[in-house]
């Protein structure tokens, strides 16, 4: 009877997970079937399949819009925040983990609230800081603002302080520098967190929308998200290579969660985060 109870419990569970997943995937599902019908059908067909299968909504984003080239932006933009990213927020989390120093917590405290404050909140100062730096319509008035994270260091802080301090003090005595340490010990016991976290890292500076919108106004210079708005018509939108443009946008992020999956899933496993 117990087993029987705990089967029904499980199977409850797993039912419930599926319905969640299911209802997240209803706006991914209508995004991929709208980017293959007939302008049309968008509203007037059925909203899970394409009665007429089109792929003029994929030759519009290839005809009317230099695609490759804002990939290939977006690329270069997310996989350089994403490095410095994570580069600073080693150097901080390893600082924040194994030094005392005056003022430590308190600002430690002020990275947290880094991660309070809303991005737009920001970004009028930080666009008067890039302007007079005189690095407008460059990537590195994108990428140069945006290279350390809170999260970053909050999530590394967290995970360095559950690696045993023995082990550092050790590499010490064998001779290791500060640097070395963080090498030798920390990283490598840390890999599985870091490739979660870059993963977690490029999705979000590769959808970044508002902050590349504003620094880049050069149009060869521009990044992915903002062919989002390049079918909106002064009074509507047009859906089909609009959803086209997402459905593209989303196959690099995804292959890379997929290339990713078992060190993402288990890097969470053995962060600081868990309970």
């Amino acid at each position: 009877m117990q087993r029987t109870l705990r089967l029904m419990e499980e199977g409850g569970k797993h039912l419930l997970l599926i319905a969640i997943a299911f209802i997240i995937l209803i706006p991914i599902l209508w995004m991929l079937v709208t980017s293959v019908k007939a302008p049309q059908e968008v509203f007037s067909g059925h909203l899970f399949w394409a009665e007429h299968f089109n792929l003029n909504g994929y030759l519009r984003v290839f005809r009317d819009i230099p695609f490759t080239l804002w990939a290939w932006n977006s690329s270069v933009i997310a996989a350089a925040q994403t490095l410095g990213q994570l580069v600073v927020g080693l150097a901080a989390a390893f600082a924040f983990a194994n030094y005392r120093f005056p003022g430590r917590d308190a600002l430690f405290f002020f990275v947290l609230m880094t991660m309070m404050i809303p991005p737009q909140v920001t970004m009028v100062p930080v666009y008067m800081i890039v302007n007079e730096m005189h690095l407008l319509n460059t990537f590195g008035g994108v990428i140069i603002p945006h290279l350390a994270s809170g999260y970053a260091i909050f999530l590394l802080r967290q995970t360095f302080m559950t690696i045993p301090r023995e082990l550092g003090e050790a590499s010490v005595i064998d001779g290791c520098s500060a640097f070395g340490t963080m090498w030798h010990v920390y990283l490598r016991l840390s890999g599985t967190v870091l490739s979660a976290l870059a993963v977690i890292l490029f999705v979000g500076n590769w959808n970044d929308y508002h902050w590349p919108l504003l620094v880049l106004a050069e149009k060869s210079l521009q990044t992915l998200p903002v062919a989002f708005v390049q079918f909106r018509e002064e009074e509507s939108l047009e859906w089909v290579p609009t959803m086209a443009v997402a459905t593209l946008s989303m196959l690099p992020i995804l292959a890379l969660y997929l290339a990713a999956q078992k060190q993402f899933i288990e890097g969470f496993m053995n962060s600081g985060l868990k309970g």
